[in-house]
């Protein structure tokens, strides 16, 4: 589990900003960690079903990036996935650093497949066959 705010200075770092060092990053992160949380809702619910642990229906909301903020997901996915995914997000505008972007959001990607490799059938229940 990590806050939105370790999830924010661990992209940060990767970036080499602060929280108060951009006022784009802190004015879209909140909106940038919602879209990621969404797509790695998928690789969420894999790893806790493999632990038994039931299934989430959507994504958390993220309104601010604070250290009250807590995202009780796998930490492989908190702290490994999300940061590199927020980073990408964070070059997307910067011409000079597309290549770098397209990185990052593979090793989110990449952090999200190892975390949970196996993914089955995420859809509407009866619809496996589809």
């Amino acid at each position: 589990m990590a806050t939105t705010q370790k999830i924010f200075d661990l992209a940060a770092a990767i970036l080499f900003e602060s929280k108060g060092g951009d006022a784009d990053f802190d004015k879209y992160a909140p909106l940038f960690l919602e879209q990621l949380l969404m797509e790695a809702l998928p690789y969420e619910n894999q790893i806790r079903e493999y632990q038994g642990r039931e299934r989430l229906e959507t994504a958390p909301e993220v309104t601010t990036i604070d250290d009250q903020t807590e995202i009780d997901w796998d930490d492989r996915i908190t702290r490994g996935a999300l940061p590199h995914g927020l980073a990408s997000k964070f070059m997307g505008d910067d011409n000079n650093k597309k290549a770098e972007a397209v990185i990052e959001y593979n090793k989110f990607l990449q952090a999200l497949e190892e975390a949970a490799p196996a993914i089955p059938y995420y859809g509407e229940s009866g619809d496996e066959d589809a």
